[in-house]
């Protein structure tokens, strides 16, 4: 129960029940987020960013800077181009050039290229991390939460807060609180603990999972 005082001091968008499925919308339409599980357990996200979309052209699809703490995080292409920052370098990857490793601690981000995308296909690729399953840790609750947070924000014309983010990032083991320079990562967690737990979550009343955003079943 949000109070009154805590929606004054910090405006947030009223979750919106998602129909229950493996998949989910990005916000504005830009990409699709399948759920899928393998035969040992582990838990893939395939995305397909759609190249008709204004945002996936403009290499905006993506998530912002971030660093997973404790894992390690592959990307293999199946289809168009995929863009990322990891680190201080820029990589480029199509479905001939292998996975794509993000090692635990680096700061990245994402995006469809289309620079190398001469055709202007939709960009597909499957997305995991290792070890698996960990709490925190990237998984379905996560990646649901997160979505349907900032796709809510986007269609109720609200400003993502990021104390919400923060708390959001906390539950998966996920630094949102991340410049493009280089900050030891004990500081990075120190700062996202005191935006996400005790401003966002205990002043602000900002949790870190809404059932509107899971009422799939996750693993």
């Amino acid at each position: 129960m949000v109070n009154q005082w805590q929606q004054w001091l910090s405006p947030r968008p009223q979750p919106t029940p998602h129909p229950p499925g493996s998949t989910m919308r990005s916000f504005l339409g830009t990409a699709l987020y399948e759920f899928l599980y393998e035969e040992d357990g582990r838990f893939v996200v395939k995305e397909t960013h759609y190249a008709n979309n204004k945002l996936v052209r403009e290499g905006k699809s993506g998530p912002p800077l971030h660093i997973h703490v404790d894992q390690t995080e592959y990307f293999q292409v199946l289809q168009g181009a995929l863009g990322a920052a990891r680190g201080n370098e820029t990589v480029r990857f199509t479905k001939d050039d292998g996975i794509l490793v993000i090692p635990k601690g680096i700061r990245h981000r994402f995006w469809a290229d289309s620079s190398i995308n001469e055709t202007n296909e939709d960009l597909v690729f499957k997305c995991w991390a290792d070890p698996y399953p960990m709490q925190p840790g990237f998984d379905e609750s996560f990646l649901r939460n997160f979505i349907g947070y900032m796709r809510d924000c986007t269609t109720q014309g609200i400003q993502p807060s990021i104390f919400s983010i923060a708390l959001i990032g906390l539950s998966s083991g996920t630094l949102f609180i991340c410049p493009p320079f280089y900050i030891p990562v004990w500081i990075l967690k120190s700062v996202q603990y005191v935006l996400g737990d005790i401003i966002g979550r205990r002043i602000l009343g900002y949790q870190e999972a809404y059932p509107e955003y899971c009422n799939a079943k996750t693993k």
